[in-house]
């Protein structure tokens, strides 16, 4: 009788152990195996299916993942389908209405996968028809960025059967796809029909070219899809890691599947003010939403009597961030500025049109405790019976671009704190230590094209040598009469074994262009204009460089974009496949034809992977 309490202690122990493991057992091989499909509602490629109910079954729970993203349904719906994983089913309801005689095709990608591991299906699309016939073509290939060749995911690429310039931008997409991770296409159920072919960035999700801040890619030729039987090798796993067997089977191959589409964005933005503001006295900034070709005009509504010109402009280089320097002291001491301004405003047809507003500009002045406000009477009044402060003598800021150690193939920058009314070669001195004395060298000062308030220092470097630049005080007078005081800077240039040199040959690249050398980011480090053939790319430091080029159409000096309307593609840019080390003291010849590889095989996978960790 002593033992019936320990069976009783030992079957409750194993019953509780029993309870406590109700889940899969532990350990055991992964579970790898994909999905299978049993069967469709109704078949694949049925014809003359009216209803709007597709179902699939599987041998086992599945769900779907980013089925709003992933899940392209051709052709395009304006109500969309209502497509969902209900168990071992993936049910798809159409909400529009099916057109006649026409071929469905409903594209998951890499959407299913089973509920538990995640284990994908695999790459799967369902056709059916309304009609009596079905169209099973294909058209394939990838859409990079046309300025670095990068693979674009997730955008959609489709075709229009009807070859008017106008359709892209006033009908739907006929029949759709959209990019993979690899930026990968393939456009299915397909007639044996001519197309244009095009990418979308669709931001309003209308299928059609329709806004302008919507990048795009465009097919220059019709095309017109086929198949062909093709043999492709397959294989026999003994296990993951192990072949059984390789054999080859025939299979159905759906051309073209090669074909490359350049991505980009349009030179387009909205032409508006965007800011303005008075922070100082002595000048006023516009910021507008874009670049611009031409400057506002303006008009000084509350202008003191006798002031004719009273403002001097400066400019960036795409004119849209402006600042007006006050020239006449009256103006400077006005409180508010009453502007008229004309300018050039986008409409809402996307076009520029005349625009005229009339701002004010206030100065605050100001105040203790960092408050400012606009004067009053009373305050002006205030401020001239207050005894007289002590003068302090603010002399003009002159902010001088000189490194510790310079290259000699640099042009220092002199910056200004305001436009001046004279900048005196004399005033300025330029020497290099020779043994212990200090010996002037030739150089010159010149405006930069960029800045009013900027100046060019040139001279002849030369190696490995010490240099002083000195300012003498009182000479370089600023717009509103203030003064520098003197400065003196020494700095020494590199020694010529610091440098490398890379001449480049450059064949199958017609007309003008550049070379620029890149960072293991894929960032310009240097640009050199290509001159009988070669880009020539002196004093560099030595270090690992890529190379891309650039065919410069226009000869502006920079990559341009595309214009559809003009049926203008991008400017073709190459990169080399190969990474460049660069010795110290080293002159490296390279030729280099930019045609040689597909643009496909072209960047380095290095470069690649900085683009995709840019984009996450």
């Amino acid at each position: 009788m002593r033992y019936v309490p320990s069976l009783v202690l030992v079957a409750t122990l194993v019953l509780v152990s029993a309870c406590a493991n109700t889940g899969s057992p532990s350990g055991g091989p992964k579970d790898e195996t994909p999905p299978r499909l049993i069967r469709t509602e109704p078949a694949e490629y049925q014809v003359d299916y009216a209803k709007k109910r597709i179902v699939l079954h599987f041998n086992e729970l599945v769900s779907l993942e980013r089925s709003s993203e992933k899940v392209i349904v051709s052709p395009p719906q304006v109500i969309p389908a209502d497509i969902k994983a209900v168990g071992d089913k993936i049910s798809v309801v159409f909400k529009d209405t099916l057109r006649d005689s026409t071929t469905y095709t409903i594209d998951f990608t890499d959407a299913i996968v089973d509920f538990n591991e995640k284990n994908p299906f695999g790459d799967y699309a369902f056709s059916f028809s309304t009609g009596s016939h079905i169209d099973t073509l294909r058209i394939g290939g990838t859409l990079i960025d046309a300025s670095n060749l990068n693979p674009i995911p997730g955008i959609i690429v489709g075709v229009h059967e009807d070859t008017a310039d106008s359709v892209f931008a006033n009908q739907p997409l006929t029949r759709i796809s959209k990019t993979s991770k690899t930026g990968s296409f393939s456009i299915k159920g397909l007639p044996g029909k001519s197309f244009r072919l095009y990418a979308l960035g669709d931001k309003n999700r209308d299928y059609r070219f329709d806004q302008p801040g919507e990048a795009i890619a465009f097919h220059d030729s019709l095309i017109t899809p086929w198949a062909e039987p093709c043999i492709k090798p397959d294989t026999i796993w003994k296990d993951t890691a192990t072949i059984d067997t390789i054999f080859y089977r025939q299979v159905t191959c759906y051309k073209p599947d090669d074909v490359v589409l350049l991505y980009f964005s349009e030179a387009f933005g909205r032409q508006y003010l965007a800011k303005r503001e008075r922070p100082a006295k002595e000048y006023f900034n516009l910021t507008f939403g874009y670049k611009a070709d031409s400057l506002p005009t303006l008009s000084l509504l509350n202008k003191p009597v006798g002031v004719t010109e009273w403002f001097l402009p400066e400019v960036n280089p795409t004119k849209d961030t402006l600042r007006f320097w006050i020239t006449d002291t009256l103006v400077a001491n006005m409180d508010t500025l009453t502007i008229k301004l004309d300018y050039l405003k986008t409409d809402s047809t996307n076009n520029l049109a005349p625009q005229t507003d009339t701002i004010n500009l206030v100065f605050r002045h100001p105040r203790t405790g960092g408050r400012s406000s606009s004067r009053t009477s009373s305050s002006r009044k205030k401020e001239e019976a207050a005894p007289p402060q002590p003068t302090v003598v603010k002399h003009l800021e002159v902010t001088l671009g000189l490194p510790a150690v310079l290259d000699v193939n640099a042009s220092p920058l002199i910056t200004l704190e305001t436009p001046l009314q004279a900048m005196p070669k004399e005033a300025w001195g330029l020497f290099h230590k020779v043994d212990t004395t200090w010996q002037a060298v030739p150089f010159s000062l010149h405006p930069d094209s960029t800045s009013i308030r900027r100046y060019v220092l040139k001279a002849a470097w030369a190696y490995e040598t010490e240099y002083k630049l000195t300012l003498d005080s009182g000479l370089v007078v600023g717009l509103y009469g203030a003064t520098n005081d003197d400065m003196s800077r020494t700095f020494k240039t590199r020694a010529e074994g610091d440098y490398s040199r890379l001449i480049v040959t450059v064949k199958g690249l017609q007309g003008a262009g550049f070379v620029e050398l890149l960072n293991k980011s894929d960032k310009v480090v240097r640009r050199a204009s290509i001159v009988n053939g070669i880009a020539d790319f002196r004093y560099l430091r030595p270090g690992s460089y890529y190379m891309r080029a650039v065919a410069d159409w226009n000869n502006n000096g920079q990559w341009d974009p595309g214009l559809y309307s003009d049926k203008r593609q991008p400017e073709p840019v190459y990169y080399n496949p190969k990474q460049l080390n660069l010795r110290a003291h080293w002159d490296v010849e390279e030729v280099w034809d930019v045609t040689e590889l597909p643009l496909l095989e072209q960047k380095p996978q290095e470069l690649q992977k900085a683009g995709e960790q840019r984009s996450r």
